[in-house]
């Protein structure tokens, strides 16, 4: 289990990190409904998530929190 930033500049650090890493993707894509054939790409996670971003035009943290929504989804079936 990865740990958590102990002092105020491993937090604000950790915080700038993570927003550079998905401002990359953020925005740049419409809203559009997810189709089957992407949640499948999603939930295979074969690559990597930045590179599945730019193949399925979807940011990174849309697909990280469909891959976590699928999941919850699952586990309570």
């Amino acid at each position: 289990m990865p740990s958590t930033p102990k002092t105020e500049k491993q937090r604000t650090q950790k915080r700038e990190c993570r927003r550079r890493y998905y401002a990359k993707t953020s925005c740049l894509y419409p809203r559009h409904p997810w189709t089957a054939e992407e949640t499948a790409r999603v939930m295979e996670h074969s690559i990597p998530d930045s590179e599945l971003s730019a193949e399925i035009h979807r940011s990174v943290k849309s697909i990280q929190q469909k891959r976590l929504n699928e999941r919850k989804k699952t586990k309570s079936e």
